[in-house]
Formats: structure tokens, C-alpha cells, sequence
């Protein structure tokens, strides 16, 4: 009797888990990615963030690299709505200039359609425009669990 409830169970995590994600329905062109803009974009990073990524940051972290390095963030709005950031930094490392991705995010249902390569592109050309030789993501677990799962 255990060993059936077990499985039942289990069949309703599988089933629950194999749930189509709703994607959002938009045309390429309805995407808006703006450079951050000032301390008005700071919630909506922080959001973002908070909502889709595993590690808690505090306001002092994110005011840390958006008031240091502001033309590396971006953000990509649908209809007035944040669905999508990139957060950067550069600095010297071993006698190169470097740039970090510190934080990327676009929320589940815009996942999928380019908008974080965007992100990363237009976050990528700044660094080399500023003169960074290299850049460096470090990998969140939701992004690893993300590319193993193969989405």
C-alpha cells in the first residue's frame, strides 16, 4: 500500500513538473533594451533578480555595480514591462582589462527568443568599446539547471 501511494506520488511530481511553461506571446521588434537609467531601473533590477536567480543580493551589491559600471546594465522592457537585465562590471585581472557578468535574467515565459544574448551582446560591445580584452560569466545554478535541462 505504501509502495503505490510512493508511486502515485511520484507520477503527480513527474506530471506536475512536465507542465508547459506559458511563453509570452511578442514580436521580435516589441522588445525595448535600454541602458540603465538611473536609480529608477534599480527596483526593477532588484525584482528581476530576486525573483529568478538563487542568490540573495543586497541593495548595496547591486548599487555596487550599476552606479560603478551603469553603461554595462540593460534591461529589456515588453509593453512597459521589465522582463529581462543584464548586470556588469569591468577591472583589471593579471594584466588584462576584464569584464564580469554578474547577473542575467529573463523571466521564464521570454526565455527562449534571444532576448538574453541580446543582453549579453550589447553588454559584451560596451566592454570592448571601454577596452576589455576578455569577460567572464559565472554560472547561477538556475541558468546550470536551465542548460541541463536543455532550455
Amino acid at each position: 500500500m505504501l509502495l503505490q501511494q510512493q508511486k502515485e506520488t511520484r507520477g503527480r511530481e513527474r506530471t506536475m513538473e512536465a507542465k508547459p511553461e506559458e511563453k509570452a506571446e511578442f514580436e521580435e521588434a516589441e522588445i525595448e533594451y535600454v541602458s540603465y537609467g538611473g536609480e529608477h531601473h534599480l527596483p526593477l533590477i532588484m525584482n528581476l533578480v530576486d525573483q529568478e536567480l538563487s542568490e540573495p543580493y543586497s541593495i548595496f551589491t547591486y548599487r555596487y555595480f550599476v552606479y560603478l559600471w551603469p553603461q554595462l546594465s540593460f534591461l529589456a522592457f515588453h509593453k512597459g514591462k521589465c522582463v529581462g537585465t543584464v548586470v556588469c562590471k569591468m577591472g583589471e585581472h593579471r594584466n588584462t582589462f576584464r569584464g564580469y557578468i554578474a547577473m542575467l535574467v529573463v523571466i521564464k515565459p521570454y526565455r527562449g527568443r534571444g532576448i538574453a544574448t541580446e543582453l549579453v551582446t550589447r553588454s559584451i560591445r560596451m566592454m570592448m568599446e571601454s577596452g576589455c580584452e576578455e569577460y567572464v560569466y559565472i554560472l547561477h545554478r538556475v541558468l546550470t539547471e536551465l542548460i541541463l535541462k536543455g532550455r
